[in-house]
């Protein structure tokens, strides 16, 4: 690894695999910025290069959810714009659309103030008008999804052994977590309706897929596919639905859908229509944003529009910096200096923090992976430039 950094770029040199089980050394360089009031200026602060993914494990230290990913992806089909902080409404609401535009990509969400669900005796639901709220956090958590343990234990009884309940592994709860979002709020199978009464309901949602009264339990296991589209603008975890797929094929049981499946209703979800093969590892496995917000490769320069996003100002527009890396990277013993052009991987945006971060990656083919002592030995040159 060669750290020629200063205190405003990150960067970095790694051997990593492409979808296809090609090797290639990966050249990352990172850069971060501050806006305000339209004005994007080299932040103080730089955000490091991250070496590996940063996951946040329940309390049986087990994957919950992803807070960010890693940077030494070779270089992704088209760059990810993921978006963290909160949304913020001009006063008290009850309701808010948010979102988020770079180029193509783009995503809206519809925020919503607190609200329990009622279940009658009948079995009948109803939503309540939700609460005032100013402020929601941007979490997985207050979208559509959760784990249906109670009808997990039901549909598909645990093993018990000398008389002891042993509990399901995050395998074994296959689709009884909801597979676009394990950690969310809503997600409720069709058994004993009357439990469900007063449960939390999504604040986070995506408007052209909403949750309804009329949908709100999820008729049999696998028709999880046609129940509600979780709502984000973060990480996708590596281990949720379209994500997984690209990643394991045919991995999660489903029944056909009878709608169309909202993921391909964006640019980035048009390899979804299947099938699957077990074990397929698709291009797009590496992308990691929300449904809509890798549709393109961006250059750097594109406006950025933020709705409801930054404390104090309903709607922000910002242009990307405009400047990329030029590369040089040399291998010990390697008979020339290697310029792999630089794509853009990953902007992140900040909302709480008014920063936003842009990692590049260039990429050179190789035979066999280099020795971490060849790495530390490798040099990477980076040349800051406007477009």
């Amino acid at each position: 690894m060669s750290a020629e950094a200063s205190p405003r770029v990150t960067q970095t040199v790694r051997c990593a695999k492409s979808h296809d089980g090609k090797v290639w050394m990966v050249c990352v360089a990172k850069r971060t910025y501050a806006f305000a009031g339209g004005r994007v200026t080299l932040a103080d602060e730089q955000a490091p290069v991250v070496i590996d993914p940063d996951i946040e494990a329940d309390q049986h230290d087990r994957y919950r959810t992803l807070r960010d990913d890693m940077d030494l992806f070779p270089p992704k089909p088209a760059t990810d714009v993921v978006v963290t902080g909160r949304a913020h409404a001009p006063g008290k609401v009850r309701e808010l659309m948010v979102g988020v535009a770079a180029g193509r990509s783009a995503r809206v969400l519809r925020v919503l103030g607190e609200r329990r669900v009622e279940v009658s005796l009948e079995g009948q639901v109803r939503f309540p008008d939700p609460a005032p709220f100013e402020s929601v956090p941007l979490s997985w958590d207050l979208a559509y999804g959760g784990y249906d343990a109670y009808a997990h234990d039901e549909l598909d009884p645990p093993e018990r052994r000398k008389g002891k309940r042993v509990e399901p592994s995050p395998r074994e709860e296959g689709v009884f977590a909801y597979p676009r979002n394990k950690v969310g709020r809503g997600y409720f199978l069709d058994v004993d309706r009357d439990r469900a009464d007063g449960e939390l309901l999504p604040q986070i949602e995506d408007p052209g897929d909403p949750l309804a009264a009329s949908r709100f339990f999820v008729q049999a296991p696998r028709a999880w596919l046609d129940a509600p589209a979780s709502g984000g603008l973060g990480w996708v975890a590596h281990t949720w639905y379209p994500r997984i797929m690209r990643g394991l094929g045919a991995f999660l049981e489903h029944d056909p859908p009878a709608k169309p499946i909202r993921e391909m209703a964006f640019a980035d979800g048009a390899d979804l229509g299947g099938p699957f093969r077990k074990n397929e590892v698709l291009p797009r496995f590496v992308q990691g944003a929300a449904p809509g917000l890798a549709t393109e490769r961006l250059r750097g320069d594109e406006l950025v529009i933020l709705k409801y996003l930054v404390q104090g100002q309903p709607e922000v527009q910002l242009a990307l910096p405009g400047e990329a890396p030029a590369l040089s990277v040399r291998p010990p013993g390697a008979p020339k200096v290697f310029t792999p052009e630089a794509v853009l991987q990953t902007v992140r945006i900040d909302g709480e923090r008014r920063t936003v971060s842009l990692t590049w990656c260039g990429a050179v083919r190789l035979l066999a992976p280099l020795a971490e002592e060849q790495l530390a030995d490798t040099k990477l040159g980076v040349t800051w430039g406007r477009w």
